[in-house]
């Protein structure tokens, strides 16, 4: 069908969808303390029924996943699985928050409060372009399906089994995940992976108890020294991972990625002020690799001895420091632990290296040429008006690699929110003209899904 009609259903609910959001953002989420999350896949599931939504609630061994269905007139209509989480980071610190978290409220054309963009505003963009299919045509042109899940904040430990275990269920052609940021120059993107990251404590003992810095020092071994020491010894001062056999599964940069590369739009500028600082020092191409392509062995937090106010002259019994390790694809979790604590263990034995969790999230990624990426592309530019741009993999890490490797399915990324969306930080807040506009993207990306169908295209 002729998508205008569809779009002018969009433009005059948005409203609406914008009061849905607000309601979902109120009630807190937050997984990493079991705070709210059960009730809100509760709100969520209801919000699909209401709209005619087919959904669930089904448990898993952690939080609960919301699923929904909708199904096309013609029995052979291609398959989308829509995937998102409804769980969100912890808010604090408060007292940066300009207006409380868990309160949505609206400034300057921007919706503020924990959840907006981070991920519950990005997956109903999914759910309010099916509403619109239904209140339009009656039905969407393709099949629909929706995971919706409360984990993904804590690094999604049961997804992998779920999937598993609803197999059939979830079968379908291709995932859609919106998550993460558009370019920042406001620019569309279509992501084809993601990092993997690995969570690690790096923890070292010396006494049984603080000792004087005076009266011990120089016998009392120090942990603190021990952890500096295999620090320095792991990492060089250009970043590079000095492991043994670290980098044997990365993939070589090829001609294609430089092309894809070569397309991105890059102004230092622009993306230093994402982050803070003046300006990105470094080369268009360095900065996209290294995002992208190369992996990150990251020092997220340091603890030992004394802190306070003042000063307190010991040898601190213990110290430790938490790692984040950012993999790309073809990095294996297993390996790279083994391979980091055979490291370690050569430079001091005395330091342990402890996993976080039950495991990472893996890296992913689909391959430039898959059929559906033009599709989604022309998708994405008839609404937008504007070609987007793709990117090889995200920076963050997502838990796609189960649709690959669990389901047997590709996936895509679309993100909807805007670059300082905040995510993970106070603040927290997403651009309404990118929900909606969010909307009348996935509304298009169904379309053309069909259209490529019935053509024979994908």
């Amino acid at each position: 069908m002729d998508t205008e009609k569809l779009q002018e259903t969009i433009d005059r609910r948005r409203e609406e969808f914008v009061d849905t959001l607000a309601t979902l953002v109120a009630q807190p989420s937050i997984s990493a303390r079991d705070e709210g999350v059960a009730e809100c896949a509760e709100l969520l599931a209801q919000e699909m029924k209401d709209i005619g939504i087919n959904s669930e609630i089904l448990p898993t061994a952690g939080q609960p996943v919301v699923y929904g269905e909708l199904k096309a007139e013609d029995p052979d209509a291609f398959t989308l699985l829509c995937y998102g989480h409804y769980d969100v980071q912890p808010p604090e610190p408060l007292e940066l928050w300009e207006s409380p978290p868990f309160e949505p409220d609206v400034r300057d054309g921007r919706m503020y409060g924990r959840g907006t963009g981070d991920n519950k505003g990005q997956l109903l963009a999914h759910v309010m372009a099916a509403s619109a299919w239904l209140e339009t045509a009656g039905a969407p042109p393709i099949n629909l399906k929706f995971v919706f899940e409360g984990e993904e904040e804590s690094g999604s430990p049961n997804l992998g089994d779920f999937v598993a275990d609803n197999r059939d269920r979830l079968a379908a052609d291709l995932v859609l995940i919106s998550d993460g940021t558009m370019h920042p120059s406001g620019a569309p993107l279509i992501s084809l992976g993601n990092r993997g990251v690995i969570g690690v404590t790096l923890k070292a003992r010396g006494a049984d108890r603080d000792n004087h810095s005076g009266n011990k020092g120089g016998v009392a071994p120090n942990p603190a020294w021990m952890l500096i020491h295999v620090l320095a010894n792991t990492v060089d001062p250009s970043g590079r991972v000095l492991v043994e056999g670290f980098y044997d599964d990365v993939r070589p940069v090829t001609e294609t990625d430089r092309e894809i590369i070569a397309r991105l739009p890059f102004d230092p500028v622009e993306f230093g002020a994402t982050m803070g600082l003046p300006t990105v020092d470094m080369p268009k191409e360095e900065y996209y690799r290294k995002i992208m392509l190369e992996p990150y062995f990251n020092i997220s937090g340091l603890l030992s001895g004394y802190t306070g106010p003042g000063s307190k002259t010991i040898i601190p019994a213990e110290a430790e420091v938490r790692i984040d390790i950012r993999t790309v694809v073809d990095q294996d979790f297993d390996d790279l632990v083994g391979k980091l604590r055979a490291h370690v263990a050569a430079i001091d034995p005395r330091v342990e290296v402890l996993v976080r969790g039950i495991g990472g999230m893996a890296p992913s990624r689909t391959p430039a040429d898959h059929p559906s990426i033009p599709v989604i592309a022309g998708s994405v530019e008839r609404a937008r008006g504007r070609e987007p741009f793709v990117n090889l993999s995200s920076g963050g890490s997502l838990p796609n690699a189960v649709w690959p490797r669990v389901l047997g399915v590709p996936h895509v990324g679309i993100p909807y929110a805007n670059a300082d969306e905040n995510n993970h930080s106070p603040n927290e807040n997403l651009d309404l003209g990118c929900f909606h506009m969010g909307i009348r993207t996935s509304a298009e990306v169904f379309a053309g899904l069909a259209e490529a169908r019935a053509e024979g295209r994908i």
